[in-house]
């Protein structure tokens, strides 16, 4: 199938409505998926070619890059990692920062026609104004590890830009909200846990909001009208946490006005208080729940694209409304039970191969005991005696006999003995052998028996030691 577009994390919300509206267009699209990924959606599309692969992994995206005609492919890199916690994420870097090398690389590599590489307006250096703001990243002078991460890529970008002629453009959004993410995303997170768990959200902080579809429009319209090594911000309203959670109210129909958490949250000579109180209490604690608000409070961006992109045709009401009912989609209680199914199934497999391994290691034991036990000559029937437990199980078959007697009719009871004996059955016996030896009468024994010895005189051995009397004053004898 000849493609012209190719789309890297198909699996994420961004990278399918790209995909959806390059469908809606008759575009026969590539998509780069990782094997644990689910590809339901996009099977049985004559439109659609999955390749497996992890943009981590050059190896892995051989087969991704391999096209009729490279020059005139647009690629669409919308895969990322977001996290907005303080602690160093070794995964988001390698997904934010190598993931993305690694595709600029192969393009230059392929020969790709363009790029269309998903940054974010908190990647810019926010020191620079102007004109310059599109092509000047510095992870030293941004905030937080997810906005460092996408710094650090975004300046390769623009040095392969610069010194290999790469032809990339970027889109440079704000926070992304809507519809079609997952539990764990962090705008998902901020909703349970004031829908969900009631945390207090904090007072002040702010953030700027687009939605995913404006997003997605822009980077299939950069394709085709962005300038090489541009880059494009792409931004909606911007809302304090106050006005934010009061839409959350307005569109759950919540009449009571947004409580916010007390400045002292945030002070940091009471961190360690704060920390042990929320650990004691076994609360959320607002400062980490509501870090999308704390992080960059005072950053707006205005849009740099007039003429170039598509205006904004979704409200901020409207997306967010969409992002509720995707954050509550199921609620978190069927996510966790979604999540401990999936555990169950893990352990249930892990229980069934450890059950046949430990299977396998028995019957390998019991051969090598069988081929190494040494040989015993088989007992002979005749001389077998029925074992007492034997005896006892035939008694009680004997006991239940009547029982079997009260059944309906028609049915036949067969009842089996759990034990097998090892004696014939027995024949008819003669007259003469139904005779009982009586007590006094010695049993007779069938094998033939060795004349008694005669006695022989003790002779004078010097070899056979003979105890030694004592006297009658008690010393030895000599």
């Amino acid at each position: 199938m000849s493609v012209k577009y190719l789309v890297s994390g198909g699996e994420g919300a961004l990278g399918k409505t790209v995909i959806s509206m390059l469908l809606g267009r008759g575009e026969k699209v590539r998509i780069l998926m990782s094997e644990l990924s689910d590809t339901r959606i996009y099977r049985n599309n004559p439109n659609i070619e999955i390749c497996y692969g992890i943009s981590t992994d050059k190896d892995s995206m051989r087969e991704f890059f391999e096209l009729d005609d490279p020059r005139s492919a647009i690629l669409f890199h919308t895969d990322e990692y977001v996290s907005l916690s303080d602690s160093t994420n070794l995964t988001m870097r390698r997904v934010n920062v190598i993931g993305a090398e690694n595709i600029v690389d192969m393009c230059l590599k392929r020969k790709i026609g363009r790029l269309v590489y998903l940054s974010s307006a908190y990647a810019l250096n926010p020191e620079i104004k102007g004109d310059d703001i599109t092509i000047h990243f510095d992870r030293n002078k941004v905030e937080g590890e997810y906005a460092k991460s996408k710094a650090e890529a975004a300046a390769y970008v623009m040095e392969k830009v610069a010194l290999n002629r790469l032809n990339a453009v970027m889109v440079l959004p704000t926070f992304i909200i809507g519809p079609g993410y997952s539990q764990d995303y962090e705008i998902n997170k901020v909703l349970n846990s004031y829908l969900e768990n009631g945390t207090t959200p904090l007072k002040g902080g702010g953030r700027a909001f687009v939605d995913v579809r404006d997003v997605a429009g822009a980077m299939i319209a950069l394709a085709e009208k962005g300038d090489p090594g541009a880059g494009y911000i792409v931004s909606g309203d911007y809302k304090t946490s106050g006005e934010f959670f009061q839409d959350v109210n307005d569109i759950k129909g919540i009449e009571a006005p947004v409580k916010t958490a007390s400045n002292l949250i945030m002070s940091k000579s009471l961190a360690k208080l704060i920390d042990f109180y929320y650990k004691v209490t076994h609360k959320e604690d607002p400062r980490t729940a509501y870090t999308l608000f704390r992080e960059n409070p005072d950053a707006r961006f205005e849009n740099n694209s007039t003429g170039i992109l598509p205006e904004s045709s979704i409200s901020f009401k409207d997306s967010l409304k969409d992002t509720i009912r995707g954050a509550q989609h199921g609620g978190v209680q069927a996510a966790s039970a979604t999540a401990q199914s999936a555990t169950e199934k893990r352990a249930s497999s892990a229980s069934a191969i450890e059950a046949r391994l430990k299977q396998q290691s028995n019957v390998t034991k019991q051969a090598s005991a069988a081929a190494t036990a040494p040989v015993q000559a088989p007992a002979k029937p005749a001389f077998t005696r029925p074992a007492a437990a034997a005896a006892q199980a035939a008694a009680a078959l004997d006991a239940k006999a009547p029982e079997a007697e009260n059944t309906e009719a028609g049915e036949e009871v067969k009842t089996e003995s759990p034990f097998k004996s090892i004696i014939p059955p027995k024949t008819p016996l003669q007259d003469e052998d139904k005779k009982t030896p009586s007590p006094s009468e010695p049993v007779k024994s069938i094998i033939p028996q060795m004349p008694p010895a005669k006695p022989v005189a003790p002779q004078n051995n010097p070899f056979v030691f003979k105890p030694q009397t004592s006297g009658e004053d008690g010393e030895k004898s000599e």
